[in-house]
């Protein structure tokens, strides 16, 4: 099992990883080692212009100790499918949002999560890609290809904000070994998810009427911009004035308080543990990549 595998199978899977940090570190090594020799394959990717010993290469290339895609074979339909939904875009801006949400002190290992995330992703992505052109994509060859040179620039963005982070060594074996696990959610609270994220579809589409998750949203969010345009309160929390405190403090443990002195307010039921979690998590989500 790959090690970003394992790390983000399931909750507990970063405890039942036993490596030493020399091993953690040569991986993440390797890994960085391909990064120049892929962009110089994929950048000469063409449907006309499609070497076998390219594709051969870049297979080993991503054939890593880091991730791997190990009887997760994906239909042609599916990866057409996910394909043509993808929108590159919105990915890139996602990473840069990420930074301005998460790069800060206080979320220093939820930041680094988050890339190694959607790095994961991403190189699980490049492998299937990889071997459909193998074996021959039926149809246009041209949409596998310029998803691929698509990833490989998200790639990018993503590897030079790692290798920016002055203590990512530190921060990736101690997410590795489960010296800091980020918290998942029970069964319970990824029902509750669900149902939450329905209701803010409809609530940010216009088609909610009231009712107490519309009043509790409406509530965090003109808490939040009071706190952020009074720059004394904002100095007072030990934030500096700046154009992006209000990501910070939405991301901030402190939030977490707002959101249940503005449940209390509602003062229409009782909100458990649980559902603060969720409601944190799902406007968290909202504010960091929808808002815009």
């Amino acid at each position: 099992m790959g090690i970003l595998n394992a790390l983000f199978g399931s909750k507990s899977a970063a405890q039942k990883i036993v490596m030493d940090d020399e091993f953690i570190l040569e991986q993440w090594k390797d890994y960085c080692k391909t990064v120049p020799q892929k962009k110089i394959l994929i950048e000469k990717l063409a449907p006309d212009i499609r070497l076998k010993s390219d594709l051969k290469e870049l297979k080993l290339l991503l054939t890593l100790e880091l991730t791997n895609i190990c009887g997760e074979e994906k239909t042609q339909a599916k990866l057409r499918s996910e394909l043509e939904s993808v929108e590159h875009s919105s990915k890139i801006r996602r990473v840069h949002r990420l930074e301005q949400c998460l790069g800060y002190a206080a979320t220093k290992y939820e930041y680094v999560h988050g890339l190694l995330l959607h790095l994961h992703s991403l190189l699980k992505y490049q492998m299937h890609l990889v071997s459909k052109l193998q074996s021959g994509f039926k149809g246009s060859e041209t949409i596998p290809i310029l998803h691929l040179k698509s990833q490989l620039e998200l790639e990018l963005e993503l590897h030079h904000k790692i290798q920016s982070i002055e203590t990512f060594h530190d921060l990736f074996l101690a997410l590795v070994k489960g010296e800091h696990i980020i918290s998942t959610m029970d069964a319970k609270e990824k029902q509750l998810l669900a149902k939450m994220q329905k209701e803010f579809q409809g609530i940010f589409s216009g088609n909610t009427v009231k009712g107490i998750t519309y009043e509790w949203v409406g509530t965090v969010f003109d808490s939040v911009q009071n706190i952020v345009m009074d720059h004394e309160a904002i100095m007072a929390k030990g934030f500096d004035p700046h154009v992006d405190v209000d990501f910070e403090f939405v991301n901030l443990p402190g939030f977490v308080d707002l959101v249940k002195k503005s449940a209390q307010g509602l003062r229409k039921r009782e909100f458990s543990e649980q559902m603060i979690n969720v409601f944190v998590n799902v406007f968290r989500e909202w504010y960091n990549h929808e808002r815009d």
